[in-house]
Order: structure tokens, then sequence, then C-alpha cells
């Protein structure tokens, strides 16, 4: 099979790319033929994968009225791949999408709420999750409710007309892919047929289990507000010393949650690790005795629950969006109430206080994870999609 992947991201720091190299290297390791279009400007490459990159060729703006040179460039490289399947991955513009549709057979995953204006289905204002679908109320609400962080209305304008020109474009799919559920629940909510949304959720390679170093506590991600990383430092701050604190990643964030954890008192206990690459995070893996997901948005999924798992850790996470879906309460983790910060807090001192039982939750999940999100399981549901997909018309 000769498959296309369109990604805006094509360097390991985030979700998204995480899973499409990943994927990437899955298929080329069994013998299909993989491209990668991106926009991403400093890719990380992946032995046997064609590379194109087109700056701008995934963004949102000029493209909407055909003014661009990214989309016929991207049109160029696909064209010269010529792929059996077009996977979209992660994208805004939605002329290449058009485009390719009407000359490949193709397909999408929507990665986060790509339905929703902010991508979140949050709101900062409440502190809780949206359950409302996509409609003009949006516009309203991004101000009084605080869907995005953005305070300028300018920008709710965008986003407003981003989400109802993605829900236009997206209906134009035979098939939608979504990671969870939950996910797939929302998009039914805003219109999506059922019929269109299929469920597929991540995969990750197992590694080989190591003893981790004691009271080890590691969280990642994008260090901005819907991560919650603010909550896990002031869970922190409630669990008995001693421990040590990891925190991975970088972001808008950084110094004020370096703030957040000198005036809880702990900041000699929490390193801030920065942004880490695939074996930078594989180490630090190693390391942890736990990893936590503090969550203020409700996740898609959280692939980083799944890294954890397959090396052997209990995960203990907020219930939100997805993620109770791969979580098992007690039995590969602790989940707490969304946003309950001493809940939080008592979950991981429970694990620390009964090294044992997190090392047998840790056997777990990887367990569940080697059954239920491996990349064989996963590539077989995803061959299925890909052959019930219609010819061009």
């Amino acid at each position: 099979m000769r498959v296309t992947f369109i990604s805006a991201e094509w360097r390991r720091n985030g979700g998204v790319a995480s899973y499409v190299m990943r994927l990437a290297r899955q298929m080329v390791a069994r013998g299909d033929a993989v491209q990668v279009v991106h926009g991403d400007r400093s890719p990380d490459a992946v032995a046997g994968v064609r590379d194109d990159a087109v700056p701008g060729c995934t963004d949102y703006g000029r493209a909407a009225a055909g003014q661009d040179a990214a989309t016929p460039a991207a049109l160029d490289a696909i064209r010269a791949f010529a792929p059996d399947v077009v996977h979209v991955q992660s994208c805004n513009n939605f002329l290449l999408e058009q485009r390719v549709r009407e000359q490949y057979r193709a397909t999408k995953t929507l990665h986060v709420y790509d339905f929703c204006p902010s991508n979140t289905k949050f709101h900062h204002t409440l502190q809780q999750c949206c359950v409302v679908p996509t409609g003009a109320m949006c516009l309203p609400r991004m101000g009084y409710l605080a869907c995005t962080t953005s305070r300028r209305p300018s920008v709710w304008m965008r986003l407003q007309r981003r989400a109802k020109d993605a829900n236009r474009n997206n209906a134009g799919y035979a098939r939608i892919i979504v990671a969870s559920r939950h996910v797939s629940a929302q998009a039914q909510g805003t219109g999506y047929p059922p019929a269109q949304v299929a469920v597929l959720p991540y995969f990750v390679e197992a590694a080989e289990p190591r003893a981790p170093e004691p009271r080890v506590i590691l969280t990642g991600g994008r260090l901005v507000r819907e991560k919650g990383i603010d909550l896990f430092l002031a869970a922190l701050a409630r669990v008995p010393r001693p421990w040590r604190a990891i925190v991975a990643g970088d972001g808008l964030e950084t110094q004020a949650l370096r703030g957040v954890a000198e005036r809880h008192g702990i900041s000699g206990d929490v390193e801030f690790a920065g942004w880490q690459d695939e074996a930078g995070m594989a180490a630090l893996f190693e390391r942890a005795s736990m990893v936590v997901m503090p969550s203020r948005w409700p996740e898609p999924s959280g692939i980083l629950g799944l890294e954890a798992m397959a090396h052997a850790r209990p995960v203990v996470a907020f219930a939100t969006g997805g993620i109770p879906e791969w979580l098992a309460h007690e039995e590969t983790g602790l989940l707490a109430p969304a946003l309950d910060v001493p809940a939080l807090a008592n979950a991981m001192a429970t694990l620390l206080a009964d090294p044992d039982r997190a090392a047998r939750m840790g056997a777990a999940g990887r367990a569940r994870l080697q059954r239920e999100f491996s990349p064989a399981g996963h590539l077989a549901q995803l061959d299925e999609i890909y052959a019930s997909l219609p010819e061009p018309r």
C-alpha cells in the first residue's frame, strides 16, 4: 500500500507528531510506502519515509481564498508519490483537503475537537467541560465562558469561522477517525453522522520493563493552562515527602509554573526538564515510579498515559474526556474526579506509600496495552477503514 499523511507536525513535540511517527514506522516495517507532506520547518527524519516539507501547506488563512502557493506545491508532491490513500492527520487548509478528496481515496483523523472553535471543549470561566454542540452561540460563549484564553474578539471571530469551515469540510469525508468514544459522542452531538465516525484508539509499542527510581513522579506535555500542571503542583504540595517530581515539556506557562512551584514551597523538589525527544522521554519514563495526567480539559485520549503503560508505570489522572477509556481505575492506575486537587494528591500519596501495589498496576497496564493498544491491532483496524473508503468522484 502507498499512503500519504498530511500533517502540520512532523517533529516530536506533541501527541499528533508522536502518533504519526509511530504509525509511519510501523507501516514501513510491514512493507508499505509512506509519504509525509507537512508544514514543519524542523522535522525529525524517519527511515524509509518520504519527507516532503511544504511550509504553510496546512495553515488556515489564505488557502481558504485560493491565494497561496503552498496548496499547489503540496498537491504536486502528493501526485509525484501517487498514493493509494491520503490520510489527513492535522490540517486546517481546507482547500487542500477538498482537492485531495477530488483525486484520491481519503480519510482524516481528528486528534482534537476540530468541530469546536477552541478545539478544547472546555469553559475556563466555569472550569467545566463544554457539552454544547458547536453553533452560532459559540461566539458569545467564547467571551463570557472563556472557551479560549484569548480575550480578543478578533481571535474569537477567527476561531468561529475556522470551526464552521472545518465542519463543512469534514462533511466531505466518508470516514472520520477519532481516538476515543468520548470524542465520537461529541462529534455526533455536533451533527456528524454515526456511520461517518470511526473510533480508533492510539497505540504504543511496549518497552522493556525497568526498575524505577523510588518516589519519582513524572508529568509532561505542552505547558499550557489546559494541561493543568498548576493543579499538579498544588496537589504535590499536599503529598507527604520525600518525593521528586519531573515536569517534561515547554510552553507559554513555563515561567509562571516555576513561580507556582515556588509559592507552594516545592521548587527544590520539582525539576522542569524542558522539551524532550523520544529518547529523552523514554529515559524519564524509566526513572518514574508513576506518571500523572492532571488535565483540566477533556483529553481526547491522552497518549502520555499509554506511553506510561508501555513502560509499566501506573497512571494517576483526572477522569476527563477519553482518559477513563484506557485507564482502569484501581487496576492500571488511579482516577480522581476532574479538578479535585485533594483527590489527586491522595492518589499520588497512596501509590508512593505502597510501591508494590504501584508495580502491580504498572505491570497490569503494560499487559493491557499489549492486548488492546498494540501496533498490530491498530493497523488491522486502520486497514479496514482504508478499505471502506470510496473512490474519488
